[in-house]
């Protein structure tokens, strides 16, 4: 298969976007640093997940900003000259469509930005705005193996895809979380790297850990985390012999922004 169709292949599982509303139902501190929010009801039942790491763009609009009517994706945009929203892209963690439950993780950095602050403060009945899904990552089910690379931001995502890959190709899976109070069960090995008060954007401590895996040609690799570390990593992984087909890095976030 050519690189183009390979790319193509990687990320082509349709969707349909649109704008949803929905109220909380519950929240849950899964971690002393990770809140989940559950939504269920509202537009839900019209929602189409793409899986894997698909995400959703969360809108917060100003408290009190007049909003268009009917809202929906069209016009929200058309509207953006007079109330723009701030806008956050969150994975989403799980969906069940007979019960219309939609499961968002949000990571409580020390400085919040507007999701991780609302996430915090959410109760049951506050309502959310999102438009989505987005495409999603779809794994080579030929792939000698599949590699899964992150942080905490990952976690949500890497949580999701996993019940969808081949169970006959062995997973290998590398997270780095502060300290072992962020571990959370996983259905296969995790190596986690734990921080420990070190620099958030340094991928030295993930790169050391890739030093012990043999990393074959055919692998099947999706990282995703902080904007450096990932830039960092893929640059090691295509020096180390990796074609660049099979290397998928996504930046999450940004130190320091």
């Amino acid at each position: 298969m050519s690189g183009t169709k390979q790319r193509s292949r990687r990320r082509a599982r349709p969707t349909q976007t649109r704008l949803f509303r929905a109220p909380v139902l519950r929240t849950e501190r899964i971690t002393p640093g990770m809140q989940r929010v559950t939504l269920c009801g509202g537009d839900l039942g019209e929602f189409v997940n793409a899986g894997t790491d698909s995400h959703v763009v969360l809108y917060f609009y100003a408290e009190g900003a007049e909003l268009p009517e009917p809202l929906t994706a069209t016009t929200a945009r058309a509207a953006f000259a007079a109330v723009r929203p701030e806008m956050r892209s969150y994975t989403i963690r799980r969906f069940d469509a007979r019960t219309t439950e939609l499961d968002i993780d949000f990571v409580l950095h020390a400085e919040s930005g507007p999701a991780a602050s609302w996430a915090r403060d959410a109760r049951p009945g506050d309502e959310l705005i999102f438009v989505g899904p987005s495409p999603a990552y779809e794994p080579d089910p030929e792939a000698s193996g599949y590699l899964l690379i992150g942080d905490e931001s990952a976690l949500p995502a890497i949580q999701a895809t996993l019940p969808e890959l081949n169970p006959a190709i062995p997973v290998t899976v590398l997270v780095e979380i502060a300290d072992e109070a962020e571990r959370q069960p996983m259905p296969v090995p995790v190596t986690w790297v734990h921080r420990e008060g070190g620099e958030l954007a340094d991928p030295g401590r993930l790169r050391a850990a890739l030093a012990g895996i043999e990393l074959d040609p055919g692998l099947d690799v999706w990282l995703a985390g902080e904007r450096t570390v990932m830039h960092e990593l893929r640059r090691f992984l295509l020096e180390a012999g990796l074609p660049r087909d099979r290397v998928r890095p996504t930046t999450y976030w940004r130190a320091g922004t």
